[in-house]
């Protein structure tokens, strides 16, 4: 392509899109909430745990009544699995939950200091965990999430300390001690792992911090507030397919999304019980689609919200189709400061005429 037609391209593009953001700092759409106080099906006892698998299912760790539940992307009952107890399968207190590449379903629970592996059926696989400050032993388990490897990262809240364990309970390493200094903690909460295997964790500091796979310290925000970055107790985390992180910040009654390098994007939520309001939210949990589930504790509900109101969409038209395409190839390989660059790596490219083509047609 010669420069006056890349030019010709590029101001054609910018003539149709003005102003487009990128799609990370999107204002959230509440869409819909299910849930309501009580043990029958679809309804929660102070939910603590949000999982989405590969096909949009959504696993609700329904902490009072001692089960996980599983419903569609719309809130529709599947199965439920769980009761109280120290069996296989049973649960006391369960608390953090992630899904492995495999499809497996891990439950961390802080009454029995274990972790459980589930089919995502409910089928019981193995456990590992017993109360102690050993390898492999918790004292309050909390938070958890999975790698790309099936690696297993589990915040032991009481200890301060994230340890990693590999798909089936085998100790890899431990790290964090009690304190305020980069790699300590004050209590960890919230575990969550982005696209590069990094980890991101909660602490009551308050603050999130980040680390390589293996635990070496990247860097930290965050700190005691009611201000945009600042926190009152951040339990849960999630990341989303551009690598942006949310934070359910409990004592707040609010949403709050950041980049993966923690510079703030948005915002969203207060204390109440109505559409889009909080009751000491626990858990987060984006599905990869442009959309994120909130555990909405207290309020014994599950709210659904689109962060992304159409990914791709650069038109705002209601669909992913030519013109957008047109749009991504009229910036093919410069830094348009914004859509069409998916990912945020500063150029557009392959993986963004990817993700443009992965939501082609009608936003759902």
């Amino acid at each position: 392509m010669g420069v006056s037609t890349q030019a010709w391209m590029i101001a054609l593009g910018l003539a149709l899109f003005p102003g487009k953001a990128l799609a990370g700092s999107d204002s959230p759409q509440f869409i819909l909430q299910w849930g309501s106080n009580g043990a029958g099906q679809g309804q929660f006892s102070g939910p603590h745990g949000i999982e989405v698998d590969a096909d949009g299912n959504v696993y609700v760790v329904d902490t009072g009544n001692n089960r996980i539940q599983k419903f569609t992307c719309e809130g529709d009952f599947l199965l439920t699995w769980g009761s109280f107890g120290p069996a296989d399968g049973q649960f006391s207190h369960p608390h953090g939950v992630g899904i492995g590449p495999k499809g497996n379903i891990y439950v961390a629970e802080t009454g029995n200091n274990r972790v459980q592996k589930f089919t995502s059926d409910g089928v019981f696989v193995t456990k590992w965990g017993s109360f102690g400050d050993g390898d492999g032993q918790f004292s309050h388990t909390h938070g958890l999430a999975v790698d790309s490897n099936g690696n297993v990262f589990v915040a032991d809240r009481n200890q301060n300390r994230v340890q990693k364990f590999t798909s089936d309970g085998s100790f890899i390493m431990a790290w964090g001690t009690t304190g305020t200094g980069d790699g300590q903690f004050t209590g960890t909460n919230g575990v969550a792992v982005d696209l590069d295997d990094n980890v991101f964790v909660g602490d009551s500091s308050p603050r999130i911090q980040k680390f390589t796979n293996d635990g070496v310290f990247i860097t930290s925000w965050g700190s005691a507030g009611a201000g945009d970055g600042q926190f009152n107790f951040p339990r849960g985390l999630s990341t989303d397919e551009f690598g942006n992180v949310y934070v359910a910040d409990r004592n707040l009654h609010r949403m709050q999304k950041f980049t993966g390098a923690g510079a703030f994007l948005t915002k969203w939520g207060s204390f109440g019980a109505g559409e889009g309001e909080f009751n000491l939210p626990y858990a987060v949990r984006a599905s990869g689609d442009g959309f994120v589930f909130v555990a909405d504790s207290s309020n014994h509900r599950v709210q659904k919200f689109r962060v992304t109101p159409c990914p791709a969409d650069l038109n705002d038209d209601g669909s992913v189709g030519i013109l957008d395409l047109l749009s991504l190839l009229a910036a093919w390989g410069t830094d348009p400061g914004g859509a069409p660059d998916f990912d945020g790596d500063g150029t557009v490219g392959i993986l963004d005429l990817l993700t443009l083509l992965a939501n082609w047609g009608p936003c759902a």
